[in-house]
């Protein structure tokens, strides 16, 4: 169900953006467009950095906002506020799929239920090879995109490759809303959700999610923030009462330092382990919801120091329908820990992707963890969690993740940059691998190690594989 955001204080509606939307009244001074005189009193009356008006005098739009050095402060034409309000909701117009690009193009990952692209029989992993007629590119997501979206009600033709045969169809476009909270249930009762983002919809979500895995039998619970950019206060906060029942969410501090806490009321406890899976592009409210569950010591979280992005946004509609989104304040975690520019600190830190998420079901209880690799698909025990591995083929050798590969056999790995190797170590010993062709491969910071050579040192690794498909199993310690 859609929903307009809650809108009851500025600060239980606000991170990396607001749907609180406020008209702010305005004395006409002759001379000088409305906008220009709207931006100026709001920047100079609640921007955080205390900046005043009549530093900002003569100044148009662009230098007053250029002068305050703060990505977050933003100024939004008419067309562009339309943009930002359907981020917010998380909806946009088009088709109702999401598409990925691999050497063939760009092809569907996922079909919304319910789409048009649903109705059209398009599926998975069909491939995009035009639009209305045009040829699609193959090197950008966004060309594709831009041509799929449009206006509500509006007709468009996709053609599709499937199994080697194109198929056309004809769809009809319609608003979607973007699915931003997936959830599974794992073996040994741990359950998984990822949440993409804070929109005004993702509690909710969350809520009906989780009661379905608590219905199957829920012993402990990742939460998945990595990427995740943040979005509504409001939405975090209705997410940390399943794990917090009474105290603050966040502390604020305005220009003059004053603190106005949002807090947390009428919640509850979950009394099971829980574990947050970050990363350096967690931020906002995904900071919001690690830092305070974190100072409750109602979850650990895995990963690596988040985004740092810790201040509060008020959202002002203008004249003209325009809008100008303006930091008013910084927000503190309950125990008063900074987090702008700082970020969240993991209490397990863990590097790459593949490897924070098998150290997240280690630690939640699934010591045996078994990968399947597809071209599109990576799944964990037959589950798709959002997370590659990263494999490859050179000169008919299997090269793969190295951090995911140790994770799986629970060793660590170090650079070490004297003697230019990957060390590998577990409690039999370390073992130093070479950056050399048919053994190690480093590619944009990232080592990937010859599997076979891997098998060598740890024999518990069970591979199996088959060209495109790869299946990569072990159990931690074994």
């Amino acid at each position: 169900m859609n929903k307009q955001p809650r809108m009851k204080t500025m600060k239980v509606s606000l991170a990396l953006a607001s749907a609180l939307m406020t008209v702010l009244p305005v004395s006409a001074i002759a001379q000088e467009d409305l906008q220009t005189q709207q931006v100026r009193e709001i920047i100079g009356k609640l921007h955080v950095s205390g900046v005043t008006e009549e530093a900002l005098a003569n100044q148009s739009i662009k230098q007053m906002i250029e002068g305050l050095k703060d990505p977050y402060t933003v100024f939004f034409s008419q067309e562009e506020y339309g943009q930002f309000s359907n981020s917010l909701e998380n909806n946009y117009v088009g088709m109702g799929a999401r598409i990925g690009i691999d050497d063939q193009g760009v092809y569907l990952s996922e079909i919304f239920a319910g789409s048009p692209a649903e109705t059209a029989g398009l599926k998975r992993d069909d491939y995009v090879r035009a639009v209305d007629g045009v040829t699609a590119s193959k090197t950008s997501i966004d060309e594709v995109r831009n041509k799929i979206v449009g206006v509500e009600g509006s007709k468009v033709k996709v053609t599709v490759e499937r199994a080697g045969k194109e198929l056309t169809v004809e769809l009809t476009r319609k608003g979607v809303n973007v699915p931003e909270v997936y959830s599974k249930a794992l073996t040994n009762g741990v359950g998984y959700i990822q949440i993409t983002d804070f929109s005004s919809d993702a509690d909710e979500d969350f809520d009906k999610q989780l009661q379905d895995l608590q219905a199957k039998g829920l012993k402990s619970l990742i939460v998945d923030v990595r990427n995740n950019p943040g979005g509504l206060v409001d939405t975090a906060q209705n997410i940390a009462k399943h794990f917090v029942k009474e105290g603050v969410l966040i502390h604020t501090r305005d220009r003059n330092g004053v603190d106005d806490p949002v807090t947390i009321t009428g919640g509850s406890e979950l009394n099971i382990p829980v574990y947050i899976l970050a990363n350096e592009n967690s931020a906002s409210a995904s900071e919001v919801l690690s830092g305070a569950l974190q100072d409750y010591k109602a979850a650990k979280v895995i990963g690596m120091q988040t985004y740092g992005k810790g201040s509060v946004q008020q959202l002002f509609q203008l004249d003209n329908k325009s809008a100008l989104k303006v930091t008013i304040e910084e927000y503190l975690t309950p125990n008063k820990r900074k987090v702008n520019k700082v970020g969240i600190t993991p209490d397990i830190k863990v590097d790459g992707s593949a490897a924070q998420l098998i150290t997240a079901l280690q630690v939640a209880g699934i010591s045996d963890i078994n990968v399947e690799i597809t071209k599109h698909t990576v799944t964990y025990n037959g589950k798709e969690l959002a997370t590659g591995f990263g494999t490859f083929h050179e000169k008919g050798k299997l090269f793969a993740n190295t951090r995911g590969l140790a994770a799986l056999v629970g060793a660590t790995i170090t650079w070490n940059a004297a003697n230019h190797t990957v060390d590998i170590a577990d409690s039999k010993g370390t073992h130093a691998i070479p950056v050399e062709e048919d053994k190690l491969i480093i590619e944009n910071g990232i080592s990937y190690i010859n599997v076979d050579l891997f098998d060598d040192y740890f024999p518990q690794l069970k591979v199996n594989d088959q060209g495109e498909n790869v299946s990569i199993r072990a159990v931690k310690g074994n």
